[in-house]
């Protein structure tokens, strides 16, 4: 198996779940750059640490929204000591995975499945997905755990002919910087866990691999003496056919644009998150232009977690999402909640049912940003309620 095809790593999204998707939109550390509340307590990112303990779904307007239990009985702290980290990487700090402002529906999918999410890093800026942005100096550790993965995990050495095991590498090109690092995969009792070192000071002598054993040594340790829960919680249910629906693009013309709408799914391979993401009914699009002199790239992304509702609460929580972002949408079900954001960029957050859903409509041959957003997401809202 080649370092180079799981660096970035996949996801399966609910709308094809049988297709591997890229891994370019899958979780990772978070960015340095980002306002957000100080990490405290290892950084612990699941919503409960106490897997006896469960919620009713509301979607009452306002209302707190069922959040998924933590399953595998560890926080962040209890899975791997910040000393055990700064020993290998002294500029590593744990911090919240959620925690930043760019954090989208699908980062929530392992811990929707009641797994947990785990990050160290220097603070810099990164594209979200434990890679540096180019040339920001970023280096990081992400971990995350997934419990009652047999399945997946049997379909994660299927599809790379092996099991993978610990695989390092070193002065790797990524996005201009020379970078050393190790990803990490194994089953311990029916639970994943996955681990990216990205940026790793190896010293002169010594290897990639010598450098990470104390975390992984450790990380595993912890897992195989945890108390993982016996009965998951499903939170959600089937993903619903309104959402990346690729047989029935948007009304180019309602948005205010000419050409053709389609809608694209991403195509790549396969990870920890992948597997969370397909066991959480989630759906990832982007729609393209096609028209004269329009730029083939994405106009509108769409994401949504089923029973996800708890998830964006927590970015309202996290001041990430403004509560008086909120605004009216034709057609919008009583109970239900959405909130705009515009800058170069328009976000709308839905809150259909427990259902989250972000649509973000980027400035590409788009006229007037706002308007478009306005229009899809009532486009949106009416399909939803078919």
């Amino acid at each position: 198996m080649g370092t180079t095809t799981r660096l970035w790593q996949g996801f399966i999204g609910g709308a094809a779940a049988v297709m591997l998707l890229a891994g370019c939109t899958a979780g990772g550390a978070g960015d340095g750059a980002s306002a957000g509340p100080t990490p405290t307590g290892g950084g612990d990112s699941s919503p409960s640490a106490d897997p006896s303990s469960s919620s009713t779904p509301s979607s009452d307007a306002g209302g707190a929204s069922a959040e998924p239990v933590t399953e595998v009985g560890l926080d962040c702290a209890g899975l791997l000591d910040s000393a055990t980290v700064s020993a290998v990487q002294g500029e590593w700090v744990s911090q919240d995975y959620y925690a930043r402002a760019d954090a989208e529906p699908s980062d929530y999918a392992v811990a929707q499945e009641g797994g947990i999410v785990c990050t160290w890093n220097n603070g810099r800026a990164s594209d979200g997905k434990n890679n540096p942005i180019p040339r920001s100096g970023y280096t990081g550790l992400l971990v995350q755990v997934l419990p009652h993965a047999d399945e997946q995990y049997a379909q994660l050495v299927a599809t790379y002919d092996g099991d993978p095991g610990l695989d390092c590498f070193g002065n790797m090109s990524v996005e201009n910087q020379s970078l050393a690092g190790c990803t990490f995969d194994t089953l311990i009792d029916g639970t994943w866990v996955s681990l990216l070192a990205t940026g790793l000071d190896v010293p002169e002598g010594s290897t990639s691999e010598k450098v990470i054993d104390p975390i992984v040594r450790e990380i595993t340790d912890a897992v195989t003496a945890a108390d993982v829960s016996d009965e998951p919680w499903p939170l959600g249910g089937a993903l619903p056919n309104w959402t990346c629906d690729v047989d029935q693009p948007y009304d180019a013309a309602a948005l205010g644009l000419d050409g053709e709408t389609r809608i694209e799914l991403a195509g790549g391979g396969y990870s920890v998150y992948a597997a969370a993401w397909q066991r959480a009914q989630a759906s990832n699009c982007f729609t393209a232009l096609d028209g004269a002199g329009a730029p083939q790239t994405s106009i509108i992304e769409e994401s949504a977690l089923v029973g996800g509702a708890w998830a964006l609460d927590q970015r309202l929580a996290f001041g990430h999402v403004d509560p008086a972002s909120e605004v009216e949408v034709t057609g919008l079900a009583e109970g239900d909640r959405a909130y705009r954001t515009c800058a170069e960029t328009c976000i709308t957050d839905l809150v259909l049912g427990d259902d989250w859903v972000r649509l973000s409509v980027n400035p590409v041959a788009i006229p007037d940003v706002e308007a478009t957003s306005v229009a899809l997401t009532e486009q949106y809202v009416a399909r939803a309620a078919a």
